[in-house]
């Protein structure tokens, strides 16, 4: 076959490609896609062993249902992470006590998110943590919420739903939101960690195409979020899925597209509450709610323990801490290009750092681990109080093996952010900026105490009989320390207890300052590590490695009577 010939074949098969995916999807095309499409198509063949492209043409036909799914879901965007454009979650939080009070006034007390386009999840889980955290602590236990997410490639449904993803990706969530969601691989799968019953039962996925949702919807949602893909259709469609959305928008609710999506020149039946944030134009709320505001609806709900609403400071200022030039570099690069940031000192130590703070006021403060003359563990120590402006840990230590990044975080830092390079900075960009936001929004309404999971509770509902015929087992990180000491706290001392095994993932000599930690905490408990000479008693309890130790804990004991807490978030050896 000729050289034009197989040009013109694989003409046939980008124009083929393209009708398809945007009969299927509505994406609009034009040739500055061409490209782009036939690299793909030249892989798929490469895939199927196939050489020439009348061997994918007949292919085609064979398999067509197969490969139109295929090219959907490859020239479909798939380009998301976790808590994406966090400026929206940011206005959803000013905005949970009307949404609690619109739950409870329509008697259904639950609050029904709809997102389109939600491709492998990432959105929909987010969602998710965002609202079981911020309901917990409200205490809004009667309000519950319900997700649906719908994406036009069936693959990314199928993702959605197993909700298993890379760790690497869960990563970027902020602390307070990742909690005890999410559970990590054994072995071969350790890489990998998948969402638990917490959020999956709150969530479902399906098929769904936005040029059909007339058809599609039934339900009223009071959050719809439809988000980065505007981008792929023309004016003309996005005002019909926009009307459509509307139409099944709740009076009061909010509809957020991408936040370089703007609808206000399409002249839909809308008014705008903030950076890609709409509602019917007939809802006159405050775009920015105030204290009052906030204070008004608060008292119509009654809420108890309700944090106070405020906005952030604009521009947010930062004190960057780091010996290194090119990380300081780096930081201003990525602060310097958001309004909402401004880097108004740097240090390359802690000491520097503390002279800095003497004379001058800043919002958040970025600091290094490893550093000469004080390092960040050292800084947190001597320096770190209620009164000290929110410290995010920005370190080449990894947060899942390293107790000096745990041993800071019990010290009061916010969160932890691997170091950003040249590389990938512009990756960790976002995933920087969200967690500082964060950070500033927790000290600025106070900090909250994590409600205890239900399974805690288990170690202190009811007295044992036979003590000596039960053992009780605990699993975590040092990240979860607040919890097992809550557990430990509410046992009661002036009963014979069975002995308690408390399982981490930490190197062995860190377990002897785990062991220190707790014994000045609980002067009036029995606490030792577990080693080999350990005599094992009632009433004791014993602090465990648990890649070593825990297979011969469980087996020595398989005759007794155990309940067993799951603390935090699992690491390599943990249960699936």
């Amino acid at each position: 076959m000729s050289a034009l010939s197989k040009t013109s074949l694989f003409d046939e098969l980008v124009n083929y490609a393209m009708d398809t995916v945007s009969k299927s999807s509505g994406n609009v095309f034009n040739e500055q896609h061409r490209f782009l499409i036939e690299t793909k198509i030249r892989k798929r063949m490469m895939d199927l062993n196939l050489t020439e492209p009348h061997e994918y043409q007949a292919y085609i036909k064979q398999n067509r249902a197969v490969e139109d799914d295929y090219l959907t879901s490859e020239l479909t965007t798939h380009h998301t992470f976790f808590f994406r454009e966090f400026r929206h979650f940011e206005f959803l939080q000013t905005q949970i006590p009307n949404l609690i009070k619109n739950a409870r006034e329509s008697g259904k007390k639950k609050i029904k998110i709809l997102c389109l386009a939600c491709s492998r999840g990432q959105e929909v889980y987010s969602v998710a943590m965002f609202f079981h955290y911020h309901l917990n602590q409200m205490n809004a236990n009667d309000v519950d919420f319900e997700i649906e997410g719908t994406d036009v490639d069936k693959a990314s449904v199928k993702i959605a739903e197993n909700g298993v993803y890379r760790f690497t990706d869960i990563k970027s969530i902020p602390m307070k939101y990742l909690g005890d969601h999410w559970q990590r691989g054994l072995n071969d799968i350790d890489q990998y960690v998948r969402v638990k019953d917490s959020l999956r039962t709150k969530v479902k996925f399906r098929y769904g195409n936005l040029l059909n949702l007339k058809n599609e919807l039934k339900d009223s949602y009071d959050i719809i979020f439809c988000r980065n893909v505007f981008i792929y259709f023309n004016e003309s469609q996005i005002k019909l899925i926009g009307k459509d959305i509307l139409n099944h928008l709740a009076p009061e609710g909010f509809f957020f597209t991408g936040v370089s999506e703007s609808l206000t020149s399409l002249q839909l039946p809308i008014d705008s509450f903030g950076p890609s944030i709409y509602g019917h134009n007939k809802k006159k709320a405050v775009d920015n709610p105030t204290i009052t505001d906030i204070k008004k609806i608060e008292k119509q709900i009654e809420v108890v323990h309700q944090p106070q609403f405020v906005e952030l400071p604009k521009p947010l200022k930062i004190l960057c801490v780091d010996d290194s030039k090119i990380i300081l570099s780096l930081l201003k690069k990525i602060f310097n290009a958001h309004p909402d940031f401004e880097v108004v000192g740097t240090a390359e130590n802690g000491e520097q750092a503390h002279h800095f703070l003497k004379d001058n006021k800043v919002d958040l403060m970025t600091l290094d681990l490893h550093m000469p003359i004080m390092d960040g563990q050292t800084y947190m120590k001597t320096h770190y109080n209620a009164n000290h402006p929110p410290v995010v840990i920005v370190s080449s230590v990894s947060r899942e093996d390293a107790f000096v990044a745990m041993e800071s975080l019990r010290l009061g830092a916010s969160d932890y952010i691997e170091k950003p390079s040249l590389d990938d900075f512009m990756v960790k960009e976002d995933e920087i900026c969200t967690k500082l936001k964060v950070a500033a929004l927790e000290n600025i309404m106070g900090k909250v105490t994590h409600i205890t999971p239900s399974i805690d509770k288990e170690f202190h509902a009811h007295e044992i009989a036979q003590p000596d015929k039960t053992f009780y087992a605990i699993y975590g990180q040092y990240s979860s320390q607040k919890k097992i000491k809550h557990i430990l706290s509410e046992l009661k001392r002036d009963t014979v207890r069975p002995c308690i095994y408390l399982f981490y993932e930490a190197n062995y000599n860190v377990l002897d300052e785990i062991v220190k930690d707790l014994q000045s905490s609980y002067p009036l408990f029995k606490i030792e590590k577990l080693s080999e000479n350990s005599v094992v008693e009632q009433d004791r309890i014993y602090i465990c490695d648990f890649k070593s130790t825990y297979e011969t804990v469980m087996n020595k004991n398989k005759f007794l009577k155990n309940s067993m807490a799951v603390i935090g978030q699992h690491s390599k050896r943990g249960f699936l």
